[in-house]
């Protein structure tokens, strides 16, 4: 068995555009702390039971060679199911990972194809090549690069006759992802043409994010009613080149469609250099945000986008594939310095919100501000009336199949490796790395309970004193940070920098991090605000009632006021309990805000959801009161945009 961290980490091969941060190995990041509380708890809710109690991704599964579901049901799975295996050294979750895998290898053709002979898309495909590349890593089964250079060979001859359609047109870059990745092992020129076949043939990303005409909310601007009919009279799939409007269309708003395509500009940069390849994801990410962002980092897609109303819903699909393109375009280049702080955003808070503290339960979408889990209809554009419940199955099992890859993904990236030989911090969550440069072994232990503490601790272990760079990301809200060195060198660094640290380390050695956490307001729809600490979204939680419904799915409903209008300019107070950190919704929060707030009366419930946040309202002082924002991630219910009040003769 080889060594955990005895994988070289990968670099872009000539004439690919360099890149200086590569993706460590599965296995190489070792979580700590709360982190491998949630893993755990996400082991021991759905994921470890959905095969058996799941027939789409069970034993009858076309994945399997059953006459069950055979499109992108397992594959998501396994996509998410192998890092969260392996990263927790879980023999029972490996044992269901291999079973999916010995049945893929053993089902490829002598042409190159493989899978289920029933569905021959070849978007499902794409994401077991994701699944096999991590377990590759894990693992080292050389099976894996033959089994992908011998269809990647299938697909150079065979996709000018059979061109990707529907979704696999959208999703063309996570097809590229592989190609790359397997490019930069073995440097087979032919995995070129073929990348230049797939860009050709996937839809034109890095101008729509150039362009971007989505500047409306998809139910203002196409009605789905409407739009629905428009594409059934088109009758004609994407297919290739040949793109019918409407449903080019309906895939150029599509959420998820969306959420992974933020990357794939930056990944056609690589072979394609150009100003809007360099310049997708930051034009693209800067329109969406401006257009539809709401308060816990993301855009709105109630499956399509949906403007910046808080109310709107973003489907969980969405949260955990923008949370991959993020960690992929870390390791492509320097495309935003941003990318770290909005993947921090995600994982500490659009994330876990979307589950029941167990994870047995998910929704489908969430709301910025979600005052009624029920089951009614809703303003979104065209996702069903019980999309918000905590449920197994509700409004698409999509996300049933693709929540999976969301925590334990971020866990394998919290660290990459640099092209000077070092290491470079993305997040500074618990977690122990272990790594090799030159031929020595290195390790750092993270202690901390961040994103809940101010301090980070990184403690250095070598087998001899050496010489290598640590790379350390400051994120951009930190006030006055500070790093601590050995010896008593003190480093004052800027936010949203990253502080290079090379120096001559011995075991022993402890760097130090102070990132001061004050509370902000930041502005969204309507002019109303939000309360962040570090990079936690706070909210108010009111008090939950919970009932489970016939199916089995959850409602839950509030038990007490959560109409408040936040006092503008009111000092705000932050208290620290490190001691609670845990995974999301177990037991009291690690931080909370305390803030001036009145409660408005006339602020009401419209078609399931509370009204939008009334615009800059008057307030009297007589009226205020202090309330408690807890962390978002720990909400089931919640007012996370705010009415931004004026108090009454100021």
């Amino acid at each position: 068995m080889r060594s955990v961290a005895s994988m070289k980490p990968i670099f872009n091969r000539a004439p690919l555009t360099p890149n200086f941060r590569a993706p460590l190995a599965l296995g190489q990041i070792e979580p700590e702390g709360w982190l491998k509380e949630q893993l755990r708890t996400q082991a021991d809710g759905l994921s470890g039971k959905l095969f058996e109690i799941w027939p789409d991704v069970g034993e009858n599964c076309g994945w399997l060679g059953g006459d069950g579901d055979a499109w992108e049901r397992a594959p998501y799975y396994l996509d998410g199911l192998v890092p969260l295996a392996w990263l927790l050294n879980d023999e029972d979750l490996q044992d269901i990972c291999l079973r999916y895998i010995e049945w893929i290898l053993a089902s490829q053709q002598e042409n190159g194809f493989f899978g289920p002979e029933s569905n021959q898309d070849w978007w499902p495909r794409m994401v077991v090549l994701k699944a096999l590349i991590q377990y590759f890593q894990a693992t080292m089964d050389k099976r894996v690069l033959v089994f992908m250079d011998k269809y990647f060979q299938y697909q150079k001859k065979t996709l000018d006759n059979k061109p990707l359609t529907n979704y696999a047109v959208a999703r063309g870059g996570e097809n590229m992802l592989a190609v790359i990745w397997l490019y930069n092992i073995t440097g087979q020129r032919y995995l070129l043409d073929l990348l230049a076949k797939l860009r050709q043939q996937t839809l034109d990303w890095p101008n729509q994010f150039h362009t971007f005409p989505q500047t409306r909310p998809k139910s203002q601007s196409s009605p789905w009613e409407g739009f629905n009919a428009a594409m059934e009279r088109e009758n004609e799939m994407l297919t290739g080149l040949y793109r019918p409007m409407y449903r080019t269309a309906h895939h150029y708003s599509h959420g998820v469609n969306i959420a992974m395509a933020l990357k794939t500009p930056a990944l056609i940069s690589l072979f394609k250099a150009g100003f809007k390849e360099q310049g997708g994801f930051k034009f693209g990410w800067e329109k969406l945000m401006k257009y539809h962002g709401v308060a816990y980092g993301m855009f709105t897609c109630d499956e399509h986008l949906n403007g910046t109303n808080p109310s709107q819903g973003t489907e969980l699909c969405a949260v955990t594939e923008l949370m991959y393109s993020l960690e992929c375009l870390l390791a492509a280049g320097d495309f935003s310095d941003e990318i770290p702080d909005i993947l921090e955003k995600l994982a500490f808070n659009a994330l876990p919100a979307m589950f029941t503290p167990d994870m047995e339960k998910r929704q489908y979408l969430q709301q910025a501000n979600q005052v009624s889990v029920s089951k009614e209809k809703r303003a979104w554009y065209n996702n069903g009336d019980e999309a918000n419940l905590f449920g197994f199955e509700t409004n698409y099992g999509c996300c049933t199949a693709n929540y999976h890859q969301g925590f334990p993904k971020f866990a394998a990236n919290l660290w990459y490796a640099t092209s000077e030989d070092g290491l470079y911090a993305a997040s500074y969550a618990p977690c122990t790395v272990r790594h090799v440069i030159g031929n020595t072994p290195i390790r750092l232990k993270v202690d901390t309970v961040y994103p809940f503490e101010q301090t980070v601790r990184i403690e250095v272990s070598v087998k001899q004193p050496m010489e290598f760079s640590l790379s350390l990301r400051i994120p951009s809200w930190a006030k006055q940070p500070m790093i601590y060195l050995p010896g008593g060198e003190i480093m004052q660094v800027r936010a949203g920098e990253t502080a290079f640290v090379r120096r001559r380390w011995r075991t022993g050695d402890v760097v130090k991090l102070e990132l001061p956490m004050e509370p902000r307001i930041t502005r969204w729809h309507h002019q109303s605000a939000a309360v962040e600490i570090g990079p936690l979204l706070m909210a108010l939680r009111p008090e939950e009632k919970w009932q489970k419904l016939e199916n089995g799915d959850f409602a839950v409903e509030a038990a007490s006021a959560w109409n408040y209008a936040l006092a503008k300019d009111a000092p705000m107070k932050a208290v620290f309990h490190p001691e609670n950190a845990s995974a999301f919704k177990k037991g009291e929060s690690a931080v909370e805000v305390l803030v001036k707030a009145a409660k408005l009366e006339d602020w009401g419930m419209e078609n399931g959801s509370c009204q939008t946040p009334p615009i800059l309202p008057a307030i009297e002082a007589d009226q205020l009161e202090t309330i408690r924002l807890v962390p978002y991630g720990d909400t089931s219910l919640r007012i996370s945009q705010f009415p931004y009040g004026t108090i009454a003769g100021e």
